[in-house]
């Protein structure tokens, strides 16, 4: 991730950017990309290095002079549907799957326009790619899907919402995926689901509240209060140890 972040920003101010930041070069990007089959080990570091580009260029129109013509761009070639697709083949190499999730968190985080947010949010691709069943005891696959999923959280309104939450089918994949993991080993992962359910509770929308509370009012919260219990025996026992009280001693 550093590795874009040094190119978008370490040299901003360099001509040469003019050349590698332009749309030219993000249509050349697009051609590669349409030639790489991404089950092929020997294509997969060409592969990694053109999402990254295309990363860069994206995030690079959106930060400087807000060159709408990039992201435009990749709205008309359905380059989101690909990457999509992509992550969703199980042949796929990590470093590739990887890229791609650090990508689309980059670009949810980055974007400035509404009309690009909501072509993100839209055609079901991101609740396609929430759904998507990865290798959870791989941990740092693992770490840059709930930082996706805490970046799509961070972007809800009363507005996006309605791009996450279908009322007619019941199905909330973003809050019903994340809350999963409540209570994963990894202290990380479970502050970024913390997060992620604290942006969903305060969205003002009654349909979504409503299937928050009916879904979670006899797994999540149930699992929360037990966890609540557990924290404030401990606390109490680690008190009563540390002024000399037995932990069976009243106080």
């Amino acid at each position: 991730m550093a590795g874009i972040w040094g190119g978008i920003w370490g040299g901003s101010g360099d001509k040469s950017n003019k050349a590698v930041y332009s749309l030219e070069h993000l249509q050349h990007l697009h051609n590669r990309l349409q030639h790489i089959k991404d089950a092929d080990e020997s294509q997969r570091e060409t592969l990694v290095e053109v999402i990254r580009q295309i990363t860069e260029a994206l995030i690079w129109g959106e930060q400087n002079n807000h060159d709408h013509n990039f992201f435009d761009f990749f709205c008309e070639k359905k380059i989101l549907a690909h990457f999509v697709a992509v992550l969703g083949r199980p042949l796929v190499q990590k470093t590739v799957k990887v890229q791609l999730l650090q990508t689309l968190s980059m670009l949810v985080q980055n974007i400035r326009r509404d009309t690009s947010l909501y072509y993100l949010f839209s055609n079901n691709y991101v609740n396609q790619l929430i759904s998507t069943q990865f290798d959870w005891n791989d941990e740092e696959i693992l770490s840059y899907y709930i930082s996706f999923l805490k970046s799509l959280a961070m972007r809800l309104t009363g507005e996006t919402v309605k791009f996450f939450f279908n009322d007619t089918h019941h199905q909330f994949p973003l809050y019903v995926e994340g809350v999963r993991f409540f209570s994963h080993r990894d202290v990380m992962v479970r502050a970024a689901v913390r997060t992620l359910t604290l942006k969903v509770y305060g969205v003002k929308d009654e349909n979504m509240r409503r299937f928050v509370l009916e879904r979670s009012s006899h797994t999540y919260f149930v699992h929360v209060a037990c966890y609540l219990r557990e924290l404030w025996t401990r606390i109490d026992t680690a008190a009563r140890l540390a002024v000399g009280n037995g932990p069976e001693q009243n106080s």
